[in-house]
């Protein structure tokens, strides 16, 4: 995904007044995005208990796609800051992959 479409993706989710489905989809395609700029937007988003909690449980999914891809999980403060949606998606998708890299 080239950077300018990533930049879009990152405008579309934290515009609070964007429609959910819209963000809720940008959230879901910033987990193949291993930008510094992504994963803070998604970590942003993740942490504020006004989110709707479809985009909480997408942006906490990509958040854990990230941290596995890149062998980057987020720190204990980071990860105590997510809402408790967002924290049960990013410990989901943390631990599947890590199930399925371990051959279980």
């Amino acid at each position: 995904m080239d950077t300018q479409h990533a930049q879009n993706l990152i405008k579309v989710l934290l515009d609070t007044k964007a429609d959910v489905g819209g963000r809720d989809d940008a959230a879901m395609d910033l987990g193949e995005v291993d930008a510094t700029e992504a994963r803070e937007a998604l970590l942003a988003v993740s942490c504020d208990p006004r989110t709707p909690d479809t985009i909480l449980a997408s942006a906490g999914e990509s958040l854990g796609q990230i941290a596995t891809r890149t062998e980057r999980p987020l720190t204990h403060q980071e990860r105590a800051g997510l809402t408790p949606e967002a924290r049960h998606e990013y410990d989901g998708a943390t631990t599947s992959t890590a199930d399925i890299n371990a051959g279980g």
